[in-house]
């Protein structure tokens, strides 16, 4: 009997796999990586390949041409790497070909800036409190760099009355794991089956359980708001949080470990922050964060060689697309990328690029004026090299509000507290990478220490 159902179970998903592998795009580009093989019956092999060498296969692919254009296997499935070449061409294209979902802008900053401050005020209270001037406190460094985004991120999108609640910080903090896992619980199985197996999965449940939570939280069935549009706009709200939470929370751990590891920047950028807040009379103001200019920099810097993906733009194929080479027709449904990475990384794109240098992007002549900087040397711009943030149509619309917080936090910290690692650590922790994924060391702890008001 045993043997019989393990018969059936391989036999079932030797054909869920031969049929699943008709409905995959097709194309004729050269692969890189293991082959999933006929039928794609060697997927699962390639991926976990993928896991152990995909970064170093994509690597070797860019030093030997950039202007080659391949398929590799990653854990969500074929995906077509483009040449840097073909970025341009794409970056205006219509959702119609290439999709993407953007909801953040920055006309509301100046409203909700006093709003964030005094957030993150009472948040260094609760988790940094018992730092003094003769005593240090040790923290884990994401896990509190975490905990001011949420806190500033929740206080914006839902308000003073339920940002604190704890319906609404445990489905806010669990939704990107929750979502993740279920994620890779359903990619064995072909898109077709997945609807019948995703809600035998807990996490995606759970998802589902806390947002009818937090909508009744929110929207009370006393107050008069369309019932079709509670679901919608909770899960938007859930959304844009949990998005802002993680990307953020790395980008400026990135950066503490940077300033961890480059004690010299420290100072610069601590007077910097003193002038421009007193120019402002010690409140801070969208004027007072576009003043700091050193800071811009330093996190541009950051970012550049602390990239979150080795492979950036994704983007789903809506309809055929023929590139302007006259080889390359991309098929609908395909996923696409290009290698960003390691774009961040060459001498094309950047001058000496495998040094840090902190103020690459800072002019001093721009100093006296808060509006006449070249964009692209601002945190949030995009210049050739950098798809961290997104480009042309698809640059991230949120990513001021996101520099916004990221700079008043870490201007805050720089200005109240010494921060280092551990006694004994000088050298910023290796980054991590899972699939196409790269994550700051989340175990690392940074020692904050109260700074005498000077």
């Amino acid at each position: 009997m045993f043997l019989e159902t393990v018969i059936t179970i391989a036999a079932t998903c030797f054909l869920v796999t031969i049929l699943d592998s008709f409905s995959q795009f097709k194309t004729k580009l050269p692969r890189v990586g293991k082959d999933p093989g006929p039928f794609g019956l060697r997927t699962w092999w390639a991926r976990w390949k993928w896991t152990k060498l995909g970064h170093g296969d994509v690597m070797r692919a860019y030093e030997e041409s950039k202007d080659s254009s391949y398929v590799v296997q990653t854990l969500m499935g074929d995906t077509i790497v483009l040449a840097p070449k073909f970025l341009n061409e794409l970056n205006m294209l219509l959702e119609s070909k290439l999709n993407f979902i953007a909801a953040l802008v920055e006309s509301v900053l100046a409203t909700f800036l006093p709003l964030m401050e005094e957030e993150f005020r009472a948040a260094i209270v609760e988790q940094l409190g018992q730092s003094t001037v003769e005593s240090s406190i040790t923290c884990n460094a994401y896990d509190l760099l975490f905990s001011f985004i949420h806190r500033i991120s929740s206080v914006v999108f839902v308000g003073k009355s339920h940002c604190h609640s704890p319906v609404w910080t445990d489905a806010v903090t669990a939704l990107a794991v929750d979502v993740e896992i279920t994620k890779f619980i359903l990619l064995p199985f072909p898109s077709f089956l997945r609807r019948f197996i995703a809600p035998l999965i807990p996490q995606r449940n759970r998802v589902f359980r806390q947002r009818t939570a937090v909508r009744n939280v929110l929207f009370p069935r006393s107050e008069k708001i369309g019932i079709k549009d509670e679901p919608a706009i909770t899960a938007r709200l859930l959304i844009l949080t949990g998005a802002a939470l993680h990307t953020s929370s790395m980008a400026i751990t990135h950066a503490i470990f940077d300033l961890c590891s480059m004690p010299e920047y420290v100072e610069p950028l601590r007077s910097e922050a003193k002038e421009a807040l007193a120019q402002d009379n010690g409140k801070w103001q969208v004027s007072t964060i576009k003043r700091l200019r050193r800071l811009d920099s330093f996190l541009k810097e950051s970012q550049r060689v602390n990239q979150s993906t080795l492979l950036a733009f994704d983007r789903k194929v809506m309809s055929p697309i023929e590139l302007s080479d006259g080889k390359i027709i991309l098929p609908r449904g395909a996923k696409i990328v290009f290698p960003g990475g390691l774009m961040s990384r060459d001498s094309m794109f950047y001058d000496d690029p495998q040094r840090f240098d902190g103020f690459r992007f800072y002019r001093p002549d721009e100093d006296a004026d808060t509006t006449s900087a070249n964009a692209q040397r601002d945190f949030t711009g995009i210049e050739p090299g950098n798809l961290s943030w997104g480009s042309g149509r698809f640059t991230c619309p949120g990513r001021w509000y996101a520099a916004t917080m990221i700079k008043l936090i870490v201007a805050n910290l720089l200005l109240d507290y010494d921060i280092s690692f551990p006694p004994g650590q000088m050298k910023r922790p290796s980054n991590t990478k899972y699939d196409t994924d790269v994550h700051p060391d989340f175990e690392q702890n940074i020692v904050f220490k109260k700074r005498r008001n000077t």
